[in-house]
């Protein structure tokens, strides 16, 4: 599965493009601020839904401009997907310019993994940023994962507004047991599949990591935050809950966690390895993407360049090439990508928003 057009009208500071892309290995190549990364971003938004810097999809939106459409032609079907954003409208997933019922539907018809900066944070930050990272990348290759996922964040909301209401007046206890019940049900599943998945990608990310780095070992761990039927915490600890007024057990507060020879690479770390590690587990999301669904995810790179050795970049570029499925890079010169990658691949210029072949 490849992105065959990328059509934008008014996002971030991209007035209008229209481009036609190469099946296997595009670069998106100028100085900085000149709208490489709106573009990439632009890809990982009809494929998730999601705007991948920060967490208002207004923010996408042109200065100006009231609405912004991203659409992209598949490649192998030529089917068209797309998302429309407007100032105070809900944002909209089409396909084949019909409306979906949930922007969220068009999760799984370009999957696709992406590293950019903002990625660091799964070495370093707090869980969450990893747990989102996780759901992402199984929504877009299980359906079942998705459909779980949607479920258990709604009653999780309930059940946390009801706790919230609890601190001001009586809850009955039948009114929380039917989330609860709904929780309890879909944590289950989405923490099996958690747990597989991360078994899945842990020989991967330590075969990566060996290739990136020098030599060190990698692991990966998914820890649950508690032990034991999660009904049975819900509905034992429900006080403690309300006295808090939130939700303290449940796949929506676990983690993954990353180690370089045994020890946390949170913690011990140096930026480099930082770097590495999480370079090496997105990859092994894309091994282990493609083994699932039987093609590659598209793989997009976001300026990952600049910060890393030659040896590494060389790796990097390798990797990438092996895959077997479309990348898109973006840096600020197109000599960062190599000689190899370059002379194979699609190269474009950016340059205030607009996009022409170099």
């Amino acid at each position: 599965m490849w992105l065959d057009r990328l059509v934008l009208r008014d996002y971030r500071n991209i007035e209008s493009v229209d481009v036609n892309l190469d099946p296997r290995f595009n670069v998106f190549a100028g100085i900085n601020a000149q709208g490489k990364t709106s573009l990439l971003e632009s890809i990982y938004l009809i494929s998730t839904s999601r705007v991948l810097r920060g967490s208002r999809d207004v923010e996408a939106i042109r200065d100006g401009a009231e609405e912004s459409s991203v659409k992209g032609i598949l490649g192998d079907s030529q089917t068209e997907i797309g998302v429309n954003l407007g100032r105070g409208k809900r944002k909209k997933g089409l396909v084949n310019g019909l409306g979906l019922p949930r922007a969220s539907d068009l999760i799984g018809r370009l999957p696709s993994v992406c590293f950019w900066s903002g990625d660091l944070t799964l070495a370093t930050g707090d869980p969450a940023g990893r747990r989102m990272m996780l759901d992402t990348e199984l929504s877009q290759v299980f359906p079942a994962y998705l459909k779980a996922f949607s479920i258990y964040k709604r009653a999780l909301e309930q059940r946390n507004a009801l706790l919230k209401q609890a601190q001001e007046r009586h809850v009955p206890n039948e009114v929380f047991e039917g989330w609860e019940a709904s929780m309890a049900l879909q944590g289950g599943i989405m923490r099996q599949f958690r747990l597989d998945w991360v078994k899945a990608l842990r020989p991967h990310a330590k075969a990566t990591h060996a290739h990136m780095g020098e030599g060190e070992e990698f692991d990966l761990q998914y820890a649950l935050k508690d032990e034991g039927e999660l009904l049975d915490k819900y509905s034992e600890l429900r006080s403690q809950e309300i006295a808090r007024g939130s939700t303290l057990f449940g796949p929506h507060r676990d983690d993954l966690e990353l180690f370089i020879e045994g020890r946390p690479v949170r913690q011990y770390g140096s930026q480099g390895q930082q770097r590495t590690a999480v370079i090496s587990l997105k990859l092994a999301v894309l091994h282990s993407a493609q083994e699932t669904l039987g093609f590659p995810p598209v793989l997009l790179l976001d300026d990952i360049f600049s910060d890393l050795d030659l040896g590494r970049r060389v790796r990097l570029v390798e990797a990438a090439m092996q895959a077997g499925g479309q990348v898109f890079i973006t840096c600020t010169e197109a000599e960062q990508a190599g000689e190899l990658l370059q002379n194979a691949a699609k190269v474009f210029r950016v340059h205030s928003g607009q996009v022409s072949n170099a």
